[in-house]
């Protein structure tokens, strides 16, 4: 039963029984009704745009008197820092990409400098002899 259909089994045992009422409580009732349908429009008026209405423990924008937010800005505030987060984590992903190049590119010019040639690189041996040579300590090399 929902409430609607409360109030109308209240209003129909109401009706039956005002007939067996003396007639001051009947005029004392009437007033009384009166009284409150003036209160209930009085709430059920619109409120001036100024004051704030507290809809859930928070003023909104719209009762408040501000412009309700557009769709629009509702979306933009969404999409526009998931776009800056996006932009940043691609800036940083080319930046550590041409860091990279920039590693390898002094790596290589480095072993094309060095006195070694390029055939030893290749060799077995060769790293044997670099990690010999980097364990090492620098004032004890051999000569």
């Amino acid at each position: 039963m929902n409430e609607r259909e409360l109030a109308r089994i209240v209003r129909v045992a109401l009706d039956e029984s005002a007939d067996r009422l003396p007639y001051r409580t009947i005029h004392r009732l009437e007033a009384a009704r009166a009284a409150a349908l003036a209160h209930a429009r009085v709430e059920a008026a619109p409120r001036p745009a100024h004051e704030i209405v507290r809809v859930g423990h928070r003023p909104t924008a719209e009762l408040a008197g501000g412009p309700a937010p557009r769709l629009a800005w509702r979306i933009a505030a969404v999409v526009v820092p998931i776009a800056l987060l996006a932009a940043g984590l691609f800036g940083i992903s080319v930046l550590d990409t041409h860091q990279r190049a920039d590693d390898l590119a002094e790596l290589d010019a480095a072993m094309i400098a060095d006195e070694v040639p390029i055939s030893a690189y290749a060799d077995r041996g060769f790293g044997v002899y670099l990690r010999n040579v980097s364990s090492q300590p620098r004032g004890h090399e051999e000569r």
